[in-house]
């Protein structure tokens, strides 16, 4: 695993495992523990509690520290882990925020060792599409744009200018695919 300046990539989902953690690590010493008491108990039912603990006291101390020092380690592990998952997330939404401002922005790239590299392509093949969509508008803005002078414009400045289009170019926009069981017409959906 590469080391990440953040180590706190996802506080909410990192932040679930350490707390299941720490759930599962308690759950074990109270197992163990009134496991051990019971067992106590029943052979020797005569002593008094304070028997009983001072006994069980004398079998748990050698092994409670290491118990108390693995913790640290494991919740070390487990977000060394959550970064393989929780990071490739996080790159996709900062990516996605960047997409949206600028298409042009650099691909998608996650660390080696990480998880969901194929999530890489499928965005890649989107951000290829925007860009291709973004050029068609322009396009489209500049022939339908007679009435407008001036320069042929900029993809950024196209995307916020409101595009003039008839209902019927507006509709073919919105879906254009013919309804289920109409015969499809190529002629009909060229520009």
């Amino acid at each position: 695993m590469v080391l990440r300046e953040r180590v706190w990539v996802d506080c909410n989902v990192q932040g679930v495992l350490i707390g299941r953690v720490v759930l599962y690590w308690i759950s074990a010493l109270l197992y163990v523990g009134l496991g051990s008491a019971c067992f106590q108990y029943y052979q020797h039912p005569d002593w008094t509690l304070f028997s009983h603990a001072k006994v069980l006291f004398s079998q748990f101390w050698p092994w409670l520290p290491s118990a108390v020092l693995c913790l640290p380690l494991v919740i070390f592990d487990v977000v060394r882990l959550s970064n393989c998952f929780a990071g490739p997330i996080y790159r996709l939404r900062k990516h996605l925020d960047e997409l949206n401002d600028d298409p042009n922005c650099r691909p998608l790239s996650f660390r080696d060792g990480d998880y969901w590299q194929d999530l890489t392509e499928p965005m890649h093949c989107l951000q290829d599409e925007l860009l291709m969509l973004r050029a068609e508008l322009v396009r489209l803005r500049n022939l339908t744009g007679g009435a407008r002078s001036g320069p042929p414009l900029d993809p950024k400045v196209a995307a916020t200018t409101p595009l003039k289009l008839s209902q019927v170019e507006m509709e073919r926009v919105k879906n254009p695919l013919p309804p289920m069981g109409a015969s499809f017409d190529p002629a009909s959906t060229s520009v």
